[in-house]
């Protein structure tokens, strides 16, 4: 619902709680007028009606607003925000679904040499550093996918620190109870190869070496 149309039912209910006042207020008078006749049942059944019919639309107003406009609303601004975001990932990507992998080669802090493209084998890069909210946001994710898909011959998988030294890495890794294979990239070598700014950033890299996501 856009807010045009939530304040065009906004403004209609506004003006039928005006006209539902306006009748009982009539009502009244005219019911205390004719009290000793018999038309005083009909005051009173428009007073009555009127009195109950105020509460409704203001309620009915309550409901679009909390259960249609600002869902709607909601959703409105997270797509907005979402393609921003999306926007902002592309303008300052270097590589694209559908690209090779950029080759590169890391030495883990278990010492464990990673060469990527790594062919014949599916690939997961993530980039982050310590200090990133979001990052450790999506670590534990990670860890998880890690722990489901390490004894499986054709999965690799390497977390890089970006502007981060072995030792930093190494600790963050240890004090957080993470297990996945980490890998320091202190000046922006290997990160340089791929995108201009914003971390976390994630990539899978299929058997053939292409960029998948």
């Amino acid at each position: 619902m856009s807010p045009f149309t939530y304040n065009t039912i906004t403004a209609a209910l506004a003006v039928g709680v005006v006209m539902l006042f306006v009748v009982m207020l009539f009502s009244l008078i005219a019911l205390i007028m004719c009290w000793k006749t018999p038309k005083r049942r009909g005051h009173v059944a428009r007073f009555l009606v009127s009195l109950a019919a105020i509460p409704c639309l203001l309620g009915l107003q309550q409901a679009i607003l909390w259960l249609v406009f600002l869902p709607s609303l909601g959703r409105q601004q997270m797509a907005a925000t979402n393609a921003a975001r999306e926007k902002r990932l592309a303008e300052s990507s270097l590589v694209s679904v559908g690209d090779r992998v950029p080759q590169f080669s890391l030495t883990t802090v278990d010492g464990d040499e990673i060469s990527v493209p790594d062919g014949g084998n599916v690939v997961v890069i993530v980039f982050f550093a310590t200090w990133c909210g979001p990052c450790r946001m999506e670590l534990p994710h990670i860890e998880r996918i890690w722990a489901a898909n390490k004894r499986h011959e054709h999965f690799r998988l390497l977390v890089i620190g970006r502007e981060e030294s072995a030792e930093t890495v190494r600790s963050f890794r240890d004090k957080q109870g993470f297990s996945f294979p980490v890998a320091a990239d202190p000046d922006r070598a290997v990160y340089s190869l791929f995108a201009k700014e914003l971390i976390p950033r994630t990539l899978v890299v299929a058997p053939d070496g292409r960029i998948v996501y």
